[in-house]
């Protein structure tokens, strides 16, 4: 996963982040360098479970934590994307607040 490594204020309401990424990460970005969002894995304070359904446990459901399922609109089109590290698989989902 990719670093902070420098943080300078530029004005009373921003700051000049640089970052530092691997090759590899840099391509998952697929040019797209507006609308990023950063977090840290520190940061994960909520617990949810995976939920297996159907024969031989072919599906499977993140369930959604009772505190953050107030504002979120129930539709078939969420987005998600899967970021993969050396230990770990970071599931990203976004949907829509109504």
């Amino acid at each position: 996963m990719g670093k902070i490594s420098s943080i300078k204020s530029v004005s009373d309401e921003k700051v000049m982040v640089t970052l530092e990424l691997s090759q590899q990460e840099a391509v998952w970005l697929k040019g797209n360098l507006e609308k990023m969002h950063l977090f840290s894995e520190n940061d994960l304070d909520q617990v949810t479970k995976l939920v297996l359904r159907g024969k031989k446990d072919s599906t499977r459901y993140f369930l959604v934590p009772k505190e953050y399922r107030q504002g979120i609109l129930a539709s078939n089109n969420i987005k998600c994307t899967r970021v993969e590290t050396k230990t770990k698989y970071l599931f990203i989902f976004a949907a829509h607040k109504y």
